[in-house]
């Protein structure tokens, strides 16, 4: 991911930077073409069919850009589309925080669980302007003939952490009690 300094140190520029350290020793296939999920997984019986469930969708998430084509801030929910699978279908994400601070057009790299009833984010959050769609698909397609690891997700998921930190825009955390 390119955060170790000189002395093999991880430098952590911002708050975002650990979430994205997170979602990507958990989600990515950095462990002999396996991501710490699925080594957990082949290791944990789910005690019940919410577990079962949410498990499955982790498993089965993916990274990826998403336009925010719609938000809904009373029910809490946005309507995505995902830019690079080809496919034009909306996605519903529940998310309370992100629907009342998003913006229409703007841009999303996140991990969506796709779960029976509803889709949420594993966390992982990029926000890109809408202005600049363009820019951001066509530089992080320049970006990718470079990479080496040969994991479309890793790969893209490296790229666009590196877009965030030159071209994202910055996200607000707060603690909530």
């Amino acid at each position: 991911m390119g955060i170790l300094n000189n002395q093999n140190q991880v430098v952590i520029d911002a708050d975002a930077d650990k979430d994205a350290l997170y979602d990507f020793n958990i989600y990515e296939k950095i462990r002999d073409g396996k991501s710490t999920l699925s080594l957990f997984a082949e290791n944990y019986s789910a005690e019940n069919q919410i577990e079962i469930e949410l498990l499955a969708a982790m498993l089965q998430s993916e990274a990826s850009l998403y336009e925010v084509v719609y938000i809904d801030k009373k029910e809490g929910s946005l309507i995505l589309v995902d830019i690079f699978s080809g496919i034009n279908k909306p996605c519903k994400l529940l998310d309370l925080s992100l629907s009342n601070t998003i913006y229409r057009n703007a841009l999303i790299y996140t991990r969506i669980l796709h779960l029976e009833e509803f889709s949420i984010t594993s966390g992982l959050g990029f926000v890109f302007s809408g202005n600049h769609r363009d820019y951001i698909v066509n530089r992080s397609k320049k970006m990718l003939k470079k990479m080496k690891i040969n994991d479309i997700s890793t790969d893209r998921f490296i790229v666009f952490f590196h877009l965030n930190r030159s071209d994202g825009l910055p996200l607000l955390f707060e603690n909530v009690n």
